[in-house]
């Protein structure tokens, strides 16, 4: 992927996925960064689903494979050092179907793999995800992944507040992501 946007410098960057089945290693990925630069690229997005520790969710990824706050810091640093800017890739809505088989996220979500718009409780959740990213990557940008929430709506948020479209529901939600990152 190739951005460019003015007076800022140009992007040449891949999206690594590092949610799917076990997480790369350390040392995996630092082979993946070296060739990264051997290529001429300067930007790594790190796609992660609940694949990175958040110290105040211990059941956050629990038992499936996850990256420490000093594992991604050393990521970060040896990419720093070879030119490369990791960019954090995380989910805030959709694509976190791990997170209710543990009883503390259950209530939270609408449906399968989707959170639950307008609950405190995924609130406190995102901005604990992005109070990580904050101290675990150098860059301050991130991309955050709010798509192919097919079912927005449909579950247990429709048996609480009764029917919305699920474009008004995602602009709610967008808006109070926006506050957290803010």
């Amino acid at each position: 992927t190739m951005v460019s946007s003015g007076k800022e410098k140009s992007y040449l960057g891949v999206m690594l996925d590092v949610s799917r089945n076990a997480i790369m290693s350390v040392d995996g990925l630092k082979r993946f960064i070296i060739n990264l630069e051997k290529m001429g690229y300067n930007s790594l997005q790190l796609y992660t689903e609940d694949t990175y520790e958040i110290e105040s969710e211990p059941l956050f990824g629990y038992m499936r494979g996850r990256y420490t706050g000093a594992e991604i810091k050393e990521i970060d640093g040896y990419a720093r050092e070879l030119g490369i800017e990791l960019i954090p890739c995380i989910q805030v809505l959709a694509h976190l179907g791990h997170l209710p088989r543990w009883e503390d996220y259950a209530p939270h979500m609408d449906m399968a793999d989707v959170l639950l718009v307008g609950d405190e409780r995924v609130y406190t959740l995102i901005d604990n995800m992005l109070s990580t990213i904050a101290k675990c990557f150098t860059t301050r940008k991130i991309h955050i992944g709010m798509d192919e929430a097919f079912c927005l709506g449909m579950g247990r948020y429709l048996r609480q507040n009764g029917y919305r479209n699920q474009l008004d529901i995602l602009l709610e939600h967008l808006s109070r992501v926006k506050a957290l990152t803010d």
